[in-house]
């Protein structure tokens, strides 16, 4: 038994033989981080497509309904996919102190955090509800065309009755993902999405019996399906059989300051995400100012962007947890090598990813509408993805590294130079002044994507050389 020493610190468990790394053999040492790195980021990715590939039907169904309707929901979700990716953010906390935990094999611990961080998410769903119902004003302000804001605005209100949901669900699955136990989350995602495929097009078009409700329809799936989402995985962690190994019962008193740690990390998860979504929602609305058309192709690349995203994100989630789990033994060196595998493969396979939109982008365009002028547009801007796909995925990869090592704040900062500072006003100069149109748009992109992920590489190169404090128990 390991004595606790009195200084409040906690030493650090005994090697496991399974985890430690081979120092005779480097090559089993990256072998066994690949084979960890993909065996979580399968099922966490399959998620996070779930996540996107539900947008993606309501661009393909809505887009084939009507382009107007398509341009309205793009613009409505600018605004909520910011808040819903901004809380996201927030609540990153929970997967890093959980991993953190699992590495020092504290299962209290680890429970702890999931208990302190469902209180502070109910929070934010309230408010980032809200901020949304009241989104009709930014389209206003921001100069959209009478027409789109307005319908816009309806969207968004249908839209923000999901956002509590989204969260809820997300807390829960990073408990997991902490965990290494991502599957739950996959297969409650898998079912809503075949829920969602028939509940889309019956509302949508007015199949099945139900109303037709056009771009509405799509809004109250997405809606519906947040929820049977969250009350699902919810049902799943309280039921779970090693509940009480975890003390996921134990109530929720003193949620506020015992979940310091992970509100700290997620104040800085948050704004460096809630920056990035901005920046790209910006975009959006730099799109909607070009019309109808501009829009509705600005929204179909985004779509495939974040659709691909998501796959990186999968491996950036899989990565932040395998750097959280060296990080809670205070094994430096496999920490250094589990962040730059996790780097190198995303990029890898999300520059695979991007080739078949560089050679057919043309069928990829006929998937979402058969407007002629919406089509050429959109293949004008696919053609970049072999740049922005690996760039954009791994930046995400790094600074998910850096979570995992315990970096706050330069995160964000790099962040706030790379979307802010670099990406905005070099779309709108590339878009306006200089008169590229939507492809101006997806220029700006590429650049401040080369920025992010070259900061935070560097910055990683750092925070992976310095030694990993003790953890500290909270008192």
């Amino acid at each position: 038994m390991t004595l606790a020493p009195q200084d409040g610190t906690v030493a650090p468990p005994p090697p496991d033989p399974a985890a430690s790394p081979t120092p005779l053999y480097p090559h089993n040492r990256v072998r066994r981080h690949l084979s960890e790195l993909f065996r979580l980021a399968l099922p966490v990715t399959i998620a996070r497509l779930g996540m996107l590939i539900m947008a993606v039907v309501d661009t393909i169904i809505v887009g084939n309904y009507d382009s107007a309707g398509l341009a309205y929901l793009n613009v409505a979700h600018a605004p909520f996919t910011s808040l819903m990716v901004t809380g996201i953010g927030l609540l990153t906390g929970v997967m890093i102190m959980t991993s953190h935990a699992n590495g020092r094999e504290d299962l209290q611990a680890a429970g702890t955090v999931w208990r302190n961080a469902m209180p502070y998410t109910i929070l934010i769903g309230a408010v980032f509800t809200f901020l949304t119902w009241q989104a009709e004003w930014l389209f206003v302000v921001t100069g959209q065309p009478e027409e789109i804001a307005t319908h816009a605005g309806q969207l968004a209100i249908i839209l923000s009755i999901g956002m509590p949901a989204a969260l809820i669900y997300t807390t829960c699955a990073f408990f997991l993902e902490g965990l290494q136990r991502p599957l739950p989350g996959m297969v409650i995602m898998i079912l809503a999405n075949l829920i969602n495929l028939v509940l889309d097009y019956g509302l949508v078009y007015g199949a099945f019996g139900f109303p037709e409700l056009g771009a509405e329809g799509a809004a109250w799936t997405s809606s519906v399906i947040r929820w049977i989402m969250a009350l699902s995985l919810l049902g799943y962690v309280f039921l779970m059989k090693s509940h009480n190994l975890y003390g996921l019962r134990n109530g929720f008193s003193g949620w506020w300051r015992g979940s310091q740690e992970v509100r700290h990390l997620g104040y800085a998860a948050g704004a460096s995400q809630g920056m990035e979504t901005s920046a790209f929602a910006a975009m959006q609305l730099f799109a909607g100012r070009l019309g109808v058309i501009a829009a509705a192709s600005y929204g179909i690349a985004m779509t495939m962007l974040a659709l691909m995203f998501m796959v990186a994100l999968g491996l950036a989630s899989a990565t932040s947890v395998r750097v959280g789990i060296a990080y809670g033994r205070r094994d430096r060196p496999d920490m250094a090598l589990a962040g730059w595998i996790g780097l190198l493969t995303t990029m890898a396979v999300m520059f695979l990813l991007s080739i078949p939109l560089y050679l057919v982008p043309n069928s990829v365009a006929h998937l979402f509408t058969q407007d002629v002028g919406v089509i050429a547009t959109t293949v004008s801007v696919l053609v970049l993805m072999p740049i922005i796909f690996p760039t954009d995925g791994g930046q995400n990869a790094a600074i998910s590294a850096l979570r995992g090592a315990g970096d706050k704040w330069a995160p964000t900062v790099l962040h706030l130079v790379s979307y802010i500072f670099v990406m905005i006003p070099t779309g709108y100069y590339l878009t306006f002044v200089a008169g590229m149109g939507v492809r101006g748009l997806f220029w700006g992109i590429v650049i401040a994507s080369l920025v992010a992920v070259s900061g935070l590489a560097i910055r990683f190169a750092i925070v992976s050389r310095r030694p990993i404090p003790a953890y500290r128990a909270a008192r």
